[in-house]
Protein backbone atom coordinates (compact mmCIF):
# COMPACT_ATOMS: atom_id res chain seq x y z
CA UNK A 1 0.00 0.00 0.00
CA UNK A 2 1.55 3.16 -1.04
CA UNK A 3 0.69 6.62 1.36
CA UNK A 4 0.34 10.21 0.29
CA UNK A 5 2.86 12.43 0.85
CA UNK A 6 2.15 15.85 -0.78
CA UNK A 7 -1.70 17.68 -0.38
CA UNK A 8 -4.35 16.43 -2.75
CA UNK A 9 -2.33 13.75 -4.42
CA UNK A 10 -4.84 11.19 -4.16
CA UNK A 11 -4.56 10.52 -7.85
CA UNK A 12 -0.96 10.31 -8.21
CA UNK A 13 -0.87 7.91 -4.74
CA UNK A 14 -3.87 5.95 -6.79
CA UNK A 15 -1.48 5.82 -9.60
CA UNK A 16 1.45 4.60 -7.29
CA UNK A 17 -0.93 1.93 -5.85
CA UNK A 18 -1.49 0.06 -9.83
CA UNK A 19 2.39 0.77 -10.41
CA UNK A 20 3.06 -1.04 -7.33
CA UNK A 21 0.47 -4.06 -8.45
CA UNK A 22 2.68 -4.03 -11.87
CA UNK A 23 5.54 -4.40 -9.65
CA UNK A 24 7.07 -0.96 -10.18
CA UNK A 25 7.69 0.28 -6.84
CA UNK A 26 7.22 3.85 -6.93
CA UNK A 27 5.62 6.82 -4.61
CA UNK A 28 3.69 9.66 -5.58
CA UNK A 29 6.12 12.78 -4.66
CA UNK A 30 8.74 10.38 -6.84
CA UNK A 31 6.83 10.44 -9.79
CA UNK A 32 5.74 14.15 -9.66
CA UNK A 33 9.50 15.32 -8.70
CA UNK A 34 10.54 12.79 -11.64
CA UNK A 35 7.92 14.38 -14.06
CA UNK A 36 9.00 18.03 -12.87
CA UNK A 37 5.56 18.85 -12.07
CA UNK A 38 6.65 22.06 -9.90
CA UNK A 39 7.23 23.31 -13.02
CA UNK A 40 4.30 22.55 -15.07
CA UNK A 41 1.23 25.11 -15.82
CA UNK A 42 -1.57 24.33 -17.90
CA UNK A 43 -4.86 24.99 -19.31
CA UNK A 44 -7.71 23.92 -19.88
CA UNK A 45 -10.41 25.83 -21.48
CA UNK A 46 -10.78 28.70 -18.95
CA UNK A 47 -9.33 27.03 -16.29
CA UNK A 48 -5.57 26.88 -15.02
CA UNK A 49 -4.03 24.21 -13.40
CA UNK A 50 -0.81 23.07 -11.71
CA UNK A 51 0.32 20.60 -9.52
CA UNK A 52 -2.11 17.94 -8.55
CA UNK A 53 -4.70 18.73 -10.49
CA UNK A 54 -2.29 18.07 -13.75
CA UNK A 55 -4.00 14.17 -13.74
CA UNK A 56 -5.09 11.79 -15.95
CA UNK A 57 -3.42 10.02 -19.08
CA UNK A 58 -2.34 13.26 -20.46
CA UNK A 59 -0.05 14.02 -17.48
CA UNK A 60 0.87 10.79 -16.04
CA UNK A 61 2.27 9.63 -19.67
CA UNK A 62 4.63 11.72 -19.03
CA UNK A 63 6.51 9.95 -16.36
CA UNK A 64 4.48 6.04 -17.41
CA UNK A 65 6.04 6.31 -21.51
CA UNK A 66 9.95 6.17 -20.36
CA UNK A 67 8.56 3.12 -18.16
CA UNK A 68 7.29 1.02 -20.94
CA UNK A 69 3.68 1.85 -19.03
CA UNK A 70 0.45 4.14 -20.43
CA UNK A 71 -2.68 5.20 -18.79
CA UNK A 72 -6.08 4.31 -20.70
CA UNK A 73 -8.71 6.03 -19.74
CA UNK A 74 -12.09 5.58 -20.29
CA UNK A 75 -15.89 6.93 -19.38
CA UNK A 76 -18.76 5.21 -18.51
CA UNK A 77 -22.32 5.84 -17.25
CA UNK A 78 -22.85 4.91 -13.52
CA UNK A 79 -25.24 2.22 -14.02
CA UNK A 80 -22.59 -0.02 -15.73
CA UNK A 81 -19.92 0.60 -13.33
CA UNK A 82 -20.31 -2.14 -11.56
CA UNK A 83 -20.86 -4.79 -14.12
CA UNK A 84 -17.43 -2.97 -15.95
CA UNK A 85 -15.64 -3.21 -12.80
CA UNK A 86 -15.95 -7.42 -12.48
CA UNK A 87 -14.61 -7.74 -15.99
CA UNK A 88 -11.87 -5.21 -15.22
CA UNK A 89 -8.24 -5.79 -13.81
CA UNK A 90 -7.34 -3.07 -11.21
CA UNK A 91 -8.09 0.88 -12.27
CA UNK A 92 -8.49 3.80 -10.36
CA UNK A 93 -11.85 6.31 -10.43
CA UNK A 94 -13.20 9.39 -8.61
CA UNK A 95 -15.74 9.16 -6.21
CA UNK A 96 -17.20 10.01 -2.63
CA UNK A 97 -15.86 8.29 -0.06
CA UNK A 98 -16.28 8.66 3.73
CA UNK A 99 -13.35 10.65 3.91
CA UNK A 100 -14.01 13.29 1.12
CA UNK A 101 -14.29 12.90 -2.85
CA UNK A 102 -11.05 11.37 -4.15
CA UNK A 103 -8.97 8.87 -6.70
CA UNK A 104 -9.88 5.11 -5.72
CA UNK A 105 -8.25 1.81 -6.92
CA UNK A 106 -10.27 -0.89 -6.97
CA UNK A 107 -8.33 -4.06 -6.93
CA UNK A 108 -10.94 -7.01 -6.81
CA UNK A 109 -14.34 -8.31 -6.29
CA UNK A 110 -16.12 -11.05 -4.39
CA UNK A 111 -19.38 -9.82 -5.10
CA UNK A 112 -18.51 -6.93 -3.08
CA UNK A 113 -15.79 -3.94 -4.31
CA UNK A 114 -12.76 -4.06 -2.84
CA UNK A 115 -10.86 -0.57 -3.55
CA UNK A 116 -7.89 0.98 -2.05
CA UNK A 117 -8.36 4.56 -0.18
CA UNK A 118 -5.29 6.88 -1.02
CA UNK A 119 -4.51 8.24 2.57
CA UNK A 120 -1.77 9.66 4.28
CA UNK A 121 -0.22 6.74 6.75
CA UNK A 122 -1.25 6.89 10.04
CA UNK A 123 -4.17 9.07 9.57
CA UNK A 124 -6.42 7.01 10.86
CA UNK A 125 -8.51 6.58 7.61
CA UNK A 126 -9.44 2.94 6.15
CA UNK A 127 -7.05 1.89 3.71
CA UNK A 128 -9.25 -0.51 2.22
CA UNK A 129 -13.04 0.04 0.93
CA UNK A 130 -15.42 -2.43 0.68
CA UNK A 131 -18.54 -1.43 -0.94
CA UNK A 132 -21.70 -3.22 -2.56
CA UNK A 133 -22.87 -2.38 -6.18
CA UNK A 134 -25.65 -0.29 -4.79
CA UNK A 135 -23.14 1.43 -2.09
CA UNK A 136 -20.67 2.65 -4.88
CA UNK A 137 -22.89 3.75 -7.75
CA UNK A 138 -24.32 6.03 -5.07
CA UNK A 139 -20.69 6.85 -4.57
CA UNK A 140 -19.95 8.27 -8.12
CA UNK A 141 -21.16 10.74 -10.45
CA UNK A 142 -23.32 10.00 -13.52
CA UNK A 143 -20.46 9.13 -15.61
CA UNK A 144 -17.30 7.87 -14.31
CA UNK A 145 -13.57 8.11 -15.82
CA UNK A 146 -11.97 4.86 -15.41
CA UNK A 147 -7.81 4.51 -15.42
CA UNK A 148 -6.12 1.50 -16.24
CA UNK A 149 -2.14 1.03 -16.59
CA UNK A 150 -1.08 -0.78 -19.70
CA UNK A 151 2.23 -2.21 -20.85
CA UNK A 152 3.43 -0.37 -24.00
CA UNK A 153 6.72 0.32 -25.91
CA UNK A 154 8.92 2.44 -24.23
CA UNK A 155 9.06 6.26 -25.11
CA UNK A 156 11.39 8.81 -24.43
CA UNK A 157 8.85 12.19 -23.43
CA UNK A 158 10.20 15.70 -24.06
CA UNK A 159 9.89 17.55 -20.67
CA UNK A 160 11.54 20.39 -21.58
CA UNK A 161 8.99 21.30 -24.33
CA UNK A 162 6.49 20.56 -21.84
CA UNK A 163 8.00 23.28 -19.01
CA UNK A 164 9.03 25.74 -21.83
CA UNK A 165 5.53 25.72 -22.50
CA UNK A 166 4.15 26.55 -18.69
CA UNK A 167 5.98 30.11 -18.96
CA UNK A 168 3.38 31.86 -21.54
CA UNK A 169 0.26 30.04 -19.56
CA UNK A 170 1.93 31.10 -15.82
CA UNK A 171 1.91 34.74 -17.62
CA UNK A 172 -1.58 34.87 -18.60
CA UNK A 173 -2.81 33.27 -15.62
CA UNK A 174 -0.97 36.03 -13.37
CA UNK A 175 -2.61 38.58 -16.44
CA UNK A 176 -5.81 37.14 -15.88
CA UNK A 177 -5.83 37.63 -11.85
CA UNK A 178 -4.66 40.97 -12.04
CA UNK A 179 -7.66 42.08 -14.31
CA UNK A 180 -9.94 40.42 -12.48
CA UNK A 181 -8.73 41.85 -9.22
CA UNK A 182 -8.80 45.44 -10.33
CA UNK A 183 -12.69 45.02 -10.59
CA UNK A 184 -15.48 44.54 -8.06
CA UNK A 185 -17.90 41.17 -8.88
CA UNK A 186 -20.41 39.08 -7.34
CA UNK A 187 -19.73 37.67 -4.23
CA UNK A 188 -20.28 34.25 -6.05
CA UNK A 189 -17.84 34.94 -8.80
CA UNK A 190 -15.42 35.26 -6.41
CA UNK A 191 -15.40 31.58 -5.49
CA UNK A 192 -15.68 30.56 -8.89
CA UNK A 193 -12.49 31.98 -9.17
CA UNK A 194 -10.76 30.38 -6.70
CA UNK A 195 -10.41 27.32 -8.66
CA UNK A 196 -10.21 28.47 -11.96
CA UNK A 197 -7.76 31.54 -11.71
CA UNK A 198 -6.26 31.38 -8.20
CA UNK A 199 -5.44 27.54 -7.54
CA UNK A 200 -2.27 26.84 -9.31
CA UNK A 201 0.28 29.77 -7.78
CA UNK A 202 -1.96 30.30 -4.47
CA UNK A 203 -2.81 26.95 -3.86
CA UNK A 204 -1.92 24.13 -5.74
CA UNK A 205 1.67 25.85 -6.79
CA UNK A 206 2.63 26.56 -3.08
CA UNK A 207 2.05 22.34 -2.44
CA UNK A 208 4.34 21.99 -5.29
CA UNK A 209 6.91 24.17 -5.01
CA UNK A 210 7.13 22.50 -0.99
CA UNK A 211 7.70 19.09 -2.31
CA UNK A 212 10.56 20.35 -4.74
CA UNK A 213 12.37 22.30 -1.40
CA UNK A 214 11.51 25.94 -2.30
CA UNK A 215 10.83 26.51 1.21
CA UNK A 216 11.51 30.32 0.84
CA UNK A 217 9.78 31.01 -2.03
CA UNK A 218 6.28 28.97 -1.03
CA UNK A 219 6.10 30.52 2.13
CA UNK A 220 6.02 34.06 0.43
CA UNK A 221 3.37 32.85 -1.84
CA UNK A 222 1.95 31.90 0.89
CA UNK A 223 1.45 35.62 2.47
CA UNK A 224 -0.15 36.01 -0.33
CA UNK A 225 -2.68 32.92 0.07
CA UNK A 226 -2.83 34.34 3.63
CA UNK A 227 -4.38 37.91 2.26
CA UNK A 228 -6.90 35.94 -0.57
CA UNK A 229 -8.21 34.19 2.01
CA UNK A 230 -8.74 36.96 3.91
CA UNK A 231 -11.00 38.58 1.47
CA UNK A 232 -12.79 35.47 0.39
CA UNK A 233 -13.89 35.67 4.21
CA UNK A 234 -15.54 38.81 4.08
CA UNK A 235 -18.71 39.50 1.94
CA UNK A 236 -16.54 39.61 -0.93
CA UNK A 237 -18.11 43.07 -1.62
CA UNK A 238 -14.80 45.06 -2.01
CA UNK A 239 -11.99 45.21 -4.98
CA UNK A 240 -9.93 42.06 -4.16
CA UNK A 241 -6.65 44.02 -5.23
CA UNK A 242 -7.40 46.48 -2.18
CA UNK A 243 -6.26 42.82 -0.12
CA UNK A 244 -3.94 41.19 -2.59
CA UNK A 245 -1.19 42.46 -3.62
CA UNK A 246 -1.20 42.09 -7.60
CA UNK A 247 2.48 43.88 -7.80
CA UNK A 248 4.20 41.47 -5.29
CA UNK A 249 2.47 38.87 -7.05
CA UNK A 250 3.40 39.32 -10.38
CA UNK A 251 7.19 39.96 -9.12
CA UNK A 252 6.98 36.41 -6.92
CA UNK A 253 5.56 34.84 -11.02
CA UNK A 254 8.26 36.25 -12.58
CA UNK A 255 10.88 34.73 -9.89
CA UNK A 256 8.84 31.23 -10.58
CA UNK A 257 9.32 31.60 -14.19
CA UNK A 258 13.15 31.88 -13.71
CA UNK A 259 12.81 28.67 -11.32
CA UNK A 260 11.40 26.87 -14.62
CA UNK A 261 14.57 28.09 -16.87
CA UNK A 262 16.58 27.00 -13.93
CA UNK A 263 15.10 23.43 -13.84
CA UNK A 264 15.63 23.20 -16.97
CA UNK A 265 19.04 24.14 -17.08
CA UNK A 266 20.03 21.64 -14.63
CA UNK A 267 18.36 19.37 -16.17
CA UNK A 268 20.59 20.07 -19.15
CA UNK A 269 23.65 19.60 -17.16
CA UNK A 270 22.77 16.37 -15.76
CA UNK A 271 22.12 14.90 -19.40
CA UNK A 272 25.45 15.90 -20.59
CA UNK A 273 27.16 14.38 -17.90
Amino acid sequence: MKFMHFKASCSYTALANLLELEGLDTEDDQIALDMGLPWIFAKDGDTYLAGPMLQGAKWFDLWLKPKGFAFREKTIKTEVLPETLQHSGPCMFGMQTPYGKHAVVFTGYDGYFHLLNPTYENSGEATELVMSAQELTAAVDSAVTIGCLRRAASNNVNLHAVWEASIPVLRQNVAEIAAFASTSHAPDAYMEALNRLFRPLLLDGITILELAGEITFSTQLRELQTALMRFMRTDRSGILAETLPVPVLRDLAQRYEQLIVNNQSKQNKQANH
